[in-house]
């Protein structure tokens, strides 16, 4: 997966976006030069010729693994421009001993998180449960040895699910929920582990599950636009072990280190499904054939059960068999057909017929890039990133967001944007840049995002860069006064309107292998910061937990382009 840095400042990630790549020349803010380059460089950044080396060992034996992966990512590339290619993201193979090597590295902080089959996996020096790994701090030319990462056996679940008469249902799709933090809240969401089908027995065996507590979740799903003369509607709604409907009434699995928990015997009953019928036209009224329409369930937490097909030459199509709930009906856009069109409905038992589903043009974004002059000296050149906008909330149906957009030789852009609120962001940053503001019509809209109608056509966007990046770091330490490097790093702003999940002023971190943190990016502002010993996954992003920490939290303020150092106490959260 690639990464991305936002306009907000924290990372994201997303499973299909595609790699454009943009040769940028400078715009100067207020200058009448549309094409001036940006000046070389004075000196040459250092070689990339750090090593590390390490081994993946199993938990259960000691022994090292063979044909693991790691995969190595940095997470603080240098603002002097050491490394114009942008973040590293490799990925190595242990061989027979469990021995990998990542070689030619430029000096930075990163992540090295190790996988293999039915192991858990781990990143390196991660200590609890859920927690994040501990970056590893590489200068120019050094070699690190014994980075070692162990990885412990997952649990595995076994069980079999029934019908209403006791026979086996095969492709029965199953998969471990547990509760974790969204954007503030706590909801119940697929685990890492991986998901199960029932074979022709009715049996599933879930597999690699780390230890905690687990809600097991089984949905059945028929393919296709079925049979419009068959009369049977039989279908089966979610059900959750062992056999309620209600989330809250499912019964909870505890599953220790290596556990095996067997013979779970699931049963679901049978309801009427419906079936949706309807046409398809474009924004002129003529049918949208060959168009991928995608039907999608809300179901429990932020996932869905989702299903697609081409919509037929005259326009229409049919998608049947399917539980009562809330859907969304969404086009995908191809090259040859951009527009597209959504629809919100509620299914119950009886089937809908004649919708019409209209498209429409697509959305824009269109603008350009500026730079301060005093800044455009030290901007790298060549420049190679791109830029895209991003729904707010998190990504379209499907995982798919929209791709990368070419940054034009005279700085300008032009953006496919989704209906609703968008963010900008950017895809392969230079090192030491980021997104200072996003002005439109003279109004910086950051941390607002921009709202696009459909059909709608956004001009006159600035997105102004910057090298003036500020930084904060430290060391903790415990009541011994011994350095803390197993711990979490929870910084926020003092004002708690600021509070958004996935803005730009919240970050976590964790120390390095000599117990010091560094978080880079932070936007100018009055903040809070505290190291603890223990965070839930996205349990920064709740208000009332941050509200909790405000009290033992350190205060500081931080200027644009300030280098501040902060010590602090390890803290526990009970």
């Amino acid at each position: 997966m690639a990464s991305l840095l936002n306009a907000r400042g924290s990372t994201l990630t997303f499973r299909r976006a595609a790699s454009i790549y943009a040769c940028l020349s400078i715009l100067l803010l207020g200058a009448q030069q549309p094409h001036a380059q940006a000046p070389a460089r004075t000196a040459p950044p250092p070689p990339a010729s750090a090593t590390i080396r390490g081994h993946v060992i199993a938990g259960d034996t000691g022994q090292g693994l063979r044909k693991a992966q790691v995969r190595l990512i940095q997470v603080d590339v240098q603002p002097d421009g050491s490394n114009p290619a942008g973040r590293e993201n490799r990925l190595a193979t242990t061989d027979a001993d469990g021995t990998f090597e990542f070689k030619d590295l430029p000096a930075g902080r990163y992540i090295l998180t190790a996988s293999k089959g039915s192991y858990i996996s781990v990143s390196r020096g991660r200590q609890q449960q859920n927690a994040g790994g501990k970056p590893l701090d590489i200068r120019a030319g050094q070699t690190v040895e014994r980075v070692d990462i162990t990885l412990p056996r997952g649990g595995v679940i076994t069980g079999r699910i029934f019908d209403e008469f006791g026979e086996a249902l095969s492709g029965i799709q199953v998969v471990a929920m547990e509760y974790q933090f969204i954007n503030g809240q706590r909801q119940l969401v697929p685990t890492g582990g991986r998901m199960a089908t029932t074979n022709d027995l009715g049996e599933f065996r879930l597999f690699g599950v780390p230890l905690g507590q687990y809600y097991l979740r089984a949905t059945w799903q028929r393919m296709g636009p079925g049979d419009p003369t068959s009369p049977d509607r039989t279908g089966y709604p979610t059900t959750f072990f062992p056999g309620t409907q209600n989330a809250a009434d499912a019964q909870r699995i505890t599953i220790g280190a290596g556990q095996t928990v067997s013979d779970l015997v699931m049963a679901m009953s049978p309801i009427k499904t419906a079936r949706v019928e309807g046409t398809l036209v474009d924004s002129r009224g003529r049918p949208m054939g060959g168009a991928i329409l995608m039907i999608m369930q809300q179901t429990t937490g932020f996932d869905g059960v989702m299903n697609g097909q081409s919509v037929r030459p005259d326009g229409t199509f049919t998608f049947a068999s399917l539980p009562p709930g809330d859907y969304t009906l969404r086009t995908q856009p191809l090259r040859d057909q951009k527009e597209t069109a959504v629809m919100k409905l509620t299914i119950g038992s009886e089937d809908v017929k004649d919708l019409r589903l209209v498209g429409v043009p697509p959305s824009t974004i269109t603008g350009r890039l500026v730079v301060d002059p005093a800044q455009a000296a030290s901007l790298p050149s060549p420049m190679t990133f791109s830029i895209f906008a991003t729904p707010m909330g998190g990504a379209m149906m499907g995982g798919i967001q929209p791709a990368p957009a070419r940054v034009n030789d005279d700085m300008t852009f032009e953006l496919s944007a989704g209906v609703g609120n968008n963010h900008i962001n950017t895809f392969n940053m230079p090192p030491g840049w980021s997104i200072r503001a996003i002005r439109v019509n003279g109004v910086d809209v950051i941390d607002d995002g921009i709202d696009v109608k459909p059909g709608e056509q956004v001009t006159g966007v600035d997105v102004e860069l910057t090298n003036k990046i500020a930084t904060v770091s430290g060391f903790v330490t415990n009541t011994r006064g011994e350095r803390a490097k197993d711990c979490t790093l929870v910084i926020f702003a003092a004002d708690n309107k600021r509070w958004k999940p996935n803005g730009r002023y919240l970050r976590t971190a964790r120390p390095d292998q000599e117990g010091r943190f560094k978080v880079s990016g932070l936007p100018p502002s009055e903040y809070n910061i505290i190291a603890i010993d223990k965070l839930e996954t996205g349990q920064w992003t709740d208000p009332d937990f941050l509200e909790r920490l405000r009290f033992k939290a350190t205060a500081f303020t931080l200027s644009e382009g300030e280098t501040k150092t902060v010590d602090l106490k390890l803290n526990t959260v009970g």
